[in-house]
């Protein structure tokens, strides 16, 4: 399908230069939205035939409106993608909540960041994380949680290379960690932020999204830390008002249409071949693919001569598993989202409280596992019976409820595996083709595989992109 807005080329500036976008996940939507922002004409091209990239929405049988792919949460400090959905028009169907630190040890019993309801709102915000630095784990290792704490301070102040190469699990077993604070939060955190087991991702990843986060907060954000959630589908957040922002600045959407080559001519980018034989001219070109998909064009065309991209032929994918449960009946949860514990499933989400639609006669929750490699392979039907039976352990009015449908996704390549040694393989957006850049949540942008790190990327990109082509212009007109 290609979808083609150039009647509206008198609504952008006609002496932008053309940029082609490859690839229409976040990161392509993103830099897409972004080049057309600053005058340059835009054509978008995606191999499937639909837009989104691992964000993405479709319809299940007797539901009323789009199910995305899982449940996606944002964070307040994800400046780069609410500056995409403020751009696009979309920020109000976003839902602002608190902290998504909600750990639930067994019915009834759950641990959050809010502290107890009689204290003023004020101090509970202070105060309510208060249990981190005292956690509920045997007394005996209350010293020892201590000096975690002092040690990944230390850490994230002066994060140091040599992290980079050994696992999570290594570093905390080195700086001795205690086993209950790790079973308590510190692994589920580990696997909920970097989507990858503490025996599989390297410390220094870690340490950085630590680095990250408390960055943003110290900068003066009061919400940094706060939990942002979709109140509608992600095709009717990031999809769809993308589609209509390149509509009103003379873009133009190619879907269903696979990129094979990029053309370089006079040792700089002319532009894209398509599998049909087609080739979009352009002065610049962002590839926006996921490491997997690169690697593909690179074994077909020019690319692979380039030594430059090699180490992405190393990146490896993570799962992630989810259920989404229609019960005829609410559960008992605090939270719109609740951390299990010593359960197959580690994630409920509460979707239509997120939606406002929970006083419905049906509710609907989405369930998940992070690096589910444990559960991926399973059929349908037996991680379904794995997502009730969590339910029915931590929240015991579940075992009267009726499943009414059911709807099962399995990503096997969710995110990027961000093993020791992998920052080592990120790429920077700027490669040295004149005229080609990179975007997306694995290149160099210090942040772990989430939709901020998509985002963030493509702002990069296209940064990298306006200086390039501006250089190119006063070459042409010369002094």
């Amino acid at each position: 399908m290609s979808f083609n807005s150039s009647h509206h080329l008198d609504r952008w500036d006609k002496s932008g230069s053309h940029v082609a976008v490859v690839g229409g996940g976040l990161a392509g939507l993103a830099s897409a939205v972004w080049l057309a922002e600053r005058g340059h004409r835009v054509t978008l091209v995606e191999k499937a035939g639909r837009l989104g990239g691992r964000t993405f929405s479709f319809e299940v049988t007797g539901v009323d409106g789009l199910v995305d792919n899982g449940q996606h949460l944002f964070a307040g400090c994800y400046d780069a993608l609410l500056k995409y959905v403020e751009t696009i028009g979309s920020a109000a169907g976003l839902r602002w909540d608190a902290p998504p630190l909600a750990i639930r040890t067994g019915p009834d019993r759950l641990l959050t960041a809010q502290g107890p309801a009689w204290l003023p709102s004020w101090s509970r915000r202070v105060l309510g994380p208060s249990w981190l630095a005292w956690p509920p784990i045997p007394l005996r290792d209350k010293p020892a949680a201590l000096r975690t704490w002092l040690y990944l301070a230390a850490a994230v102040a002066r994060p140091s290379d040599r992290l980079d190469e050994m696992t999570v699990d290594r570093w905390f077993r080195k700086i001795g960690v205690p086993e209950s604070l790790r079973r308590l939060t510190l692994d589920q955190f580990v696997i909920g932020l970097l989507n990858e087991k503490p025996d599989r991702v390297s410390a220094f990843t870690f340490v950085q999204a630590l680095r990250f986060l408390g960055g943003r907060a110290l900068a003066g954000n009061p919400r940094a830390a706060d939990a942002v959630w979709p109140r509608i589908s992600l095709h009717e957040l990031f999809v769809a008002p993308a589609e209509r922002f390149l509509a009103e600045h003379g873009g133009e959407i190619h879907t269903g249409a696979k990129v094979v080559d990029v053309v370089v001519r006079d040792e700089r980018t002319t532009g894209i071949e398509l599998a049909d034989g087609r080739v979009i001219d352009c002065d610049a070109a962002v590839l926006t693919l996921p490491p997997w998909a690169l690697t593909s064009l690179l074994d077909r065309g020019a690319l692979g001569g380039y030594e430059f991209f090699s180490p992405v032929r190393k990146i490896e994918a993570s799962p992630i598993s989810s259920v989404y449960l229609w019960l005829d009946r609410p559960l008992r949860m605090q939270r719109l989202a609740e951390n299990l514990r010593d359960t197959t499933i580690e994630w409920v989400f509460d979707t239509s409280g997120m939606h406002g639609t929970d006083d419905a006669a049906e509710h609907c929750y989405s369930l998940a596992v992070s690096a589910s490699w444990d559960v991926v392979h399973l059929r349908g039907t037996e991680f379904v019976s794995a997502a009730v039976a969590s339910l029915h352990q931590h929240y015991p009015e579940s075992r009267d409820a009726q499943v009414l449908r059911t709807k099962v996704i399995h990503q096997p390549a969710a995110t990027f595996s961000a093993q020791p040694g992998f920052e080592s393989q990120r790429l920077p957006q700027k490669t040295p083709i004149p005229g080609l850049f990179l975007a997306g949540d694995w290149t160099r942008t210090e942040l772990p595989s989430t939709m901020e790190s998509a985002a963030d990327s493509a702002l990069r990109a296209v940064r990298a992109v306006t200086g390039y082509l501006t250089e190119s212009r006063a070459r042409k007109e010369g002094p």
